[in-house]
């Protein structure tokens, strides 16, 4: 009697796992920092512990609009783009996003240290 072996998951399917989970982070509010553990409260400067990068959107006057954040780099290339709402997720030729409701203030907390440089 053969095991059945699992199959594993391709690129694409990958990068779309990975943006999704983050996309549910954001709009739940919560992470799970362990498989084996229960998800806690998530908090936007405990987000920004994990950004590689911040790519700031401003107006014409260097004032505020929206930030991409770098999340994910050197694998697939990840972003949050808060000016879309949307997790953008790319690796090689495959491109994809997913939707995110901000409910943890990440667009509020990029703002407001934006005003700090």
């Amino acid at each position: 009697m053969t095991a059945l072996k699992k199959k594993s998951e391709t690129c694409e399917e990958q990068l779309r796992r990975m943006c999704k989970e983050i996309a549910e982070e954001i709009t739940e509010g919560k992470t799970q920092e362990y498989i084996d553990q229960p998800k806690i409260e998530l908090t936007a400067d405990k987000f920004m512990e994990g950004v590689y990068s911040i790519e700031w959107i401003t107006h014409q006057d260097h004032s505020y609009k929206s930030a991409r954040l770098m999340v994910a780099g050197g694998g697939p290339s990840i972003w949050v783009n808060l000016q879309r709402d949307v997790v953008q997720g790319y690796w090689w030729g495959d491109y994809c996003e997913h939707h995110f409701s901000d409910q943890i203030g990440l667009d509020d907390y990029c703002e407001e240290i934006h005003g700090c440089k």
